[in-house]
């Protein structure tokens, strides 16, 4: 009768470091996706108030305004150093010329304005107009005789001014006030005639001579600037960054005559670009 089973019957005793398991791979981090800086693929917050700030300018999603360039001014923006103007003139003489009536002579032409911005408010500018004004023939019927005399020519009246002015800008927005002031010179070309004192004749007795024109050495009226004073009123309308229309009008006073106020008057249409 046999015992029970002895250690050595069973066999060598199995070494669990022997025969090591097959090695098991440990699991690696799964790689995280970089967080969204679009707030509408973040979760949505439980209370409206923890949504985070919107970004600048303005408070404008990052999505709607990424790679596009940020316009913090209106449209008509008046922010610009120069400004050329083309300006079609309608104009109007009140001095009085020697055979002529005291009558109005009206006209047109055109100028031309260069503004530069000296400070906000504040510009220079210089300009140069021409106007042409129609006039007829006069003369005098005498009564004994019946001879007519001619006492001046038809023709045109022409001056051509070059002035300087400061401007005061006003900024309203998409209206734009305008206030100059400033002082130039005059030259006005009449019809020559055949009376002492006019354009080509010879100077009059007392040594005068039609506007525009003065006694030379020869005792000859030649064609001399006159110089006087300016000042105007306008309004530009803007049209984007770029263009303005407008009106204005201007007073012109010279010196040989200051008790004629106006003594030359210009309405305009402005037609403006600004850089």
């Amino acid at each position: 009768m046999s015992g029970p089973p002895s250690v050595s019957d069973a066999g060598p005793a199995e070494d669990s470091t022997s025969a090591p398991d097959a090695a098991v791979p440990e699991p690696q981090p799964q790689p995280q996706p970089p967080p969204s800086t679009d707030p509408f693929e973040q979760p949505r917050p439980r209370d409206p108030d923890e949504a985070p700030f919107l970004d600048a300018p303005r408070n404008q999603l990052g999505q709607w305004s990424k790679d596009r360039p940020h316009t913090v001014r209106p449209s008509y923006d008046d922010e610009h150093r120069l400004q050329l103007t083309v300006v079609p003139t309608y104009a109007a003489f009140r001095a009085p010329f020697i055979g002529r009536p005291a009558t109005v002579m009206r006209g047109g032409g055109a100028a031309l304005e260069l503004d530069l911005r000296v400070l906000t408010w504040l510009f220079a500018r210089l300009m140069v107009s021409h106007t042409v004004h129609p006039v007829f023939a006069e003369s005098t019927l005498e009564l004994v005789g019946e001879e007519v005399t001619e006492l001046a020519s038809p023709g045109f009246i022409q001056a051509t001014h070059v002035g300087a002015s400061v401007v005061y800008n006003l900024d309203l927005g998409r209206f734009v006030p305008r206030a100059d002031a400033g002082v130039g010179l005059m030259w006005v070309r009449s019809p020559s005639g055949p009376q002492p004192g006019q354009w080509g004749g010879e100077c009059r007795d007392d040594g005068g001579c039609d506007l525009g024109l003065s006694c030379s050495a020869a005792t000859v009226c030649e064609p001399t600037p006159e110089f006087g004073g300016h000042v105007g009123l306008s309004l530009d309308m803007l049209l984007g960054q770029r263009w303005a229309v407008g009106m204005g009008v201007r007073y012109y006073i010279l010196l040989r005559d200051t008790s004629l106020i106006p003594a030359y008057l210009v309405g305009s249409v402005r037609l403006a670009a600004r850089f």
